[in-house]
C-alpha cells in the first residue's frame, strides 16, 4: 500500500473511532447526578469548539433545522462562562423526551465523548454518558 493510501486509512480510522461503541444517555443517571457539575463552568465540561457533531432530535421552533443546529451551538458558546446550577431547575428536565423541552440533541465531541442536550425557554441541561449532568441558565440572547 502506498504511503498516501496508508495515511488516508489512518485518518479515516481517527475520524471513525470516536463514533464507535454504544452510549447510554437514558439510564446512566443516578441520584444527585443532575447537579454533579454544580459550580463548574459549562466550558470546563463541554468546550463548544470541541463539538464535532450535533444530532438534532427535537426542535419545537418555526425555523429551519440549520438554524436550530446553529442555535444549539450558539447557546453552548455563549454559555461558556455560565456555571452549572446546584440542582436541576425542574424535576427531569435533564431527561430526553420531555414534552416541555424546545430542543433536544445528542452532541459528539472530538475525543469521542457523547452528551445529551435538552433546553426549554430558560434553562439547558447536559448529561454525559457516565450519568453525570447539570443544568445552566440560558444566555439572555438565547431566551429571546
Amino acid at each position: 500500500m502506498s504511503q498516501a493510501g496508508l495515511s488516508w486509512l489512518m485518518a479515516l480510522g481517527t475520524v471513525l473511532a470516536p463514533a464507535s461503541g454504544d452510549v447510554d444517555l437514558a439510564k446512566s443517571a443516578g441520584p444527585g447526578s443532575d447537579a454533579h457539575w454544580a459550580g463548574r463552568r459549562v466550558a470546563d465540561v463541554l468546550p463548544a469548539a470541541e463539538i464535532e457533531r450535533v444530532v438534532l432530535l427535537k426542535a419545537l421552533t418555526s425555523t429551519t433545522a440549520a438554524h436550530d443546529l446553529a442555535g444549539i451551538r450558539r447557546i453552548l458558546r455563549q454559555a461558556a462562562e455560565h456555571t452549572f446550577l446546584d440542582q436541576a431547575p425542574r424535576q427531569g428536565l435533564l431527561r430526553l423526551g420531555r414534552e416541555d423541552s424546545i430542543w433536544e440533541a445528542v452532541l459528539v465531541v472530538r475525543d469521542g465523548a457523547v452528551f445529551g442536550f435538552v433546553a426549554d425557554g430558560e434553562h439547558a441541561c447536559l448529561r454525559a454518558a457516565d450519568g453525570q449532568g447539570g443544568c445552566f441558565t440560558l444566555p439572555r440572547a438565547a431566551q429571546e
